[in-house]
């Protein structure tokens, strides 16, 4: 099977797949696996035959090479691989069909025990990807050496020279897909990619449910070899927006308020009218498209229909939108005997068991997607926030209507990520196109239910707090691609050096929304008001952020922490922001060719905090205060 600079040399006796880019060998004796439950192998086939046709369609014109095997029986495995013309990447599933029905709770369309020496002797890495943002969890690129299990995506790379192989679902309907890579100090000694991972990282304390049918299919994944890892995660980002394209939005990326960064419990109606008040008169110039976004997070439900109408009014008044908080697959009560309002059911009908026992994270219960009960919940909670005129809903605590679980209300969905699936096309459906929606803790995928996605967990204001959220962001900055927007979380700058907030302000508004924390009401922190009225009028700093961008990582060998340069190309300028993340003053040294810059003639740069500039050839050295940032614009 060959296209392009792909070749798979597919061994019709024995049932296995080398796998080649460029003439190299990548993937040796690669295998399709599933669990039925028994464990069946495609090098378990007597009998292989290859067929062949050529294809068009969303990836591009190609070859589609389909494997059949069997044993003579009733059962099939079927390996459908898609070769297209000038790509750095083809497709993959595996199969299984039986008239008598099957039932799989595992699926790997590649599966390789054979050491592969694909990546040239630098600074190799395997790639963590995080199940979803919940717990401060990071991202990893651990060096070879180590065993690594990454969830629906990940890239094993060399840093020195960038070049990388990226393996990850392009499907997200039935399995959370895990990559398992065991790595020596220079080679990929095992690697598997698979439909049907749980562990302690997704939350779970059942096995993955099983997927059952006359047909059974893998997830589709993708496989690339590209010269710079971080160009082959963004077209494995591409392609999952072929599949599933994002939630639509006419508007801009939202700038805003949000009341969890400080006010948090002890929100009120008048506090919330006081900062959409202050927004409006003191940082009339914090918006996008004419509009700023004043969010109400938990602590809302003190609040009666009639001040949360009067709420929106006041905001739309102001020329904003008003923001609202929901969890709808979660339960802050353990009482199963407590009615679910507006239904005939209890809580105990809709709550999600796993060995009859109900299932909590971050102390809520999770739900049922499927159950009536559940959708009654969400449709009573939309038609409110409609009634009362909300534009923008927060979503949080998403992970728990994932859950593997005993059953589900619907008897057709078997796993946690096809129940997901049918609770959020419900809350989008809800939604309707009008309200945009913001994801909080969730998985990764699916994706296109909504419209943004907070990128990390709780960040305020710390340097340590930047460095985290910046963590997902040197690894997860290509999440833009599959959503609209990415979400660095709300910005709290009372209570922390200048430096603090520069670098906070500045880690926002390179991956994405920018959303204000503080408590800006007229009894707040009055330094809180001064600090908003300096750090958040820079109108360089906030057309960049206008942007709909996020930014890359320089390098990727920071193990678990974050990057400390990231840089974007925009058509008015090359950005490069540089974070110090430690407690003294650091000298960096910008090295143009590895930024990206143009090498051997000057570039003019400036500063857009402190409004410094210069010119520059090759190099840039520069001397950053502690836990501060210097964000430069090269023309």
């Amino acid at each position: 099977m060959q296209l392009g600079k792909w070749r798979i040399e597919y061994h019709l006796a024995d049932g296995w797949a080398d796998i080649f880019y460029g003439g190299q060998l990548v993937i040796p004796h690669a295998v399709a696996v599933a669990h039925l439950p028994e464990v069946v192998s495609s090098a378990d086939y007597k009998s292989h035959k290859l067929s062949h046709r050529p294809i068009r369609d969303r990836f591009g014109s190609g070859i589609e090479y389909v494997v059949e095997s069997s044993n003579g029986g009733k059962e099939t495995m079927i390996q459908t691989f898609w070769l297209y013309e000038h790509s750095d990447y083809f497709l993959a599933d595996v199969e299984i069909a039986s008239r008598a029905g099957v039932a799989a709770s595992y699926m790997s369309p590649v599966t390789s025990q054979i050491p592969s020496h694909f990546l040239p002797a630098g600074d190799n890495r395997a790639l963590m990807v995080p199940f979803d943002n919940d717990m401060w969890v990071r991202y990893s690129a651990l060096p070879f050496g180590n065993e690594v299990t990454s969830y629906e995506v990940s890239a094993l790379y060399d840093n020195a020279s960038r070049e990388g192989l990226v393996l990850g679902s392009i499907e997200h309907d039935n399995w959370k897909t895990g990559i398992h890579v065991l790595t020596s100090s220079n080679a990929v000694t095992r690697l598997e990619v698979f439909g049907g991972i749980t562990s302690t990282n997704t939350h779970d304390v059942l096995p993955h449910g099983d997927v059952r049918g006359e047909t059974v299919k893998s997830p589709r994944i993708f496989i690339g070899l590209f010269s710079d890892w971080r160009a082959g995660l963004e077209a494995y980002a591409k392609a999952n927006a072929i599949v599933a394209p994002p939630r639509p939005w006419a508007g801009g990326v939202p700038f805003g308020w949000n009341s969890w960064g400080k006010l948090q419990f002890n929100l009120t109606y008048e506090k919330a009218i006081q900062v959409s008040d202050f927004f409006a008169k003191e940082l009339p110039q914090f918006k996008n498209d004419g509009v700023a976004y004043i969010g109400l997070d938990a602590g809302w439900s003190r609040l009666t229909d009639a001040q949360l109408k009067a709420f929106v009014d006041h905001c739309k008044a102001n020329h904003q939108e008003a923001g609202i908080y929901f969890t709808p697959f979660t339960a802050w009560t353990k009482d199963g005997n407590k009615p679910v309002d507006g239904t005939n059911f209890k809580y105990r009908d809709i709550f999600l068991y796993a060995r009859g026992h109900i299932q909590t994270i971050d102390g809520g219960v999770a739900l049922d997607p499927t159950h009536p009960g559940t959708k009654s919940l969400i449709q009573s909670n939309f038609n409110r926030f409609k009634c009362a005129g909300f534009r923008y809903v927060k979503l949080d605590f998403m992970t728990h209507g994932a859950l593997e679980a005993d059953s589900h209300y619907d008897p057709q969905v078997r796993t946690g990520i096809q129940a997901y699936n049918q609770g959020m096309k419900f809350v989008s459906q809800q939604a309707g196109s009008d309200i945009y929606l913001n994801l909080s803790i969730s998985p990764l995928f699916p994706a296109q239910y909504a419209n943004s996605r907070r990128i990390a967990c709780d960040t305020f204001g710390t340097i340590g707090q930047v460095e985290y959220m910046l963590n997902s962001l040197t690894y997860g900055w290509w999440l833009g691609g599959v959503y609209d927007f990415n979400d660095g979380d709300h910005m709290v700058l009372a209570d922390y050096s200048e430096g603090e907030n520069r670098a906070r302000v500045t880690s926002d508004a390179i991956t994405g929304l920018m959303i204000s924390g503080d408590d800006l009401s007229d009894g707040g922190d009055t330094l809180a008001r001064q600090r908003a009225k300096k750090f958040l009028t820079n109108e360089e700093i906030n057309s960049m952020a206008r942007s709909k961008t996020s930014f890359r990582p320089v390098e990727g060998d920071t193990d678990d922490h974050a990057a400390s340069l990231f840089t974007w190309a925009g058509q008015d300028g090359f950005y490069l922001a540089a974070f110090n993340y430690s407690k003294s003053k650091k000298t960096m040294q910008i090295d143009f060719s590895r930024a990206g810059l143009p090498g051997n003639k000057p570039v003019q740069w400036q500063e857009l905090w402190n409004h410094n500039h210069g010119v520059a050839t090759n190099q840039l050295d520069i001397l950053l205060d502690p836990a501060d940032v210097t964000l430069l614009k090269f023309n």
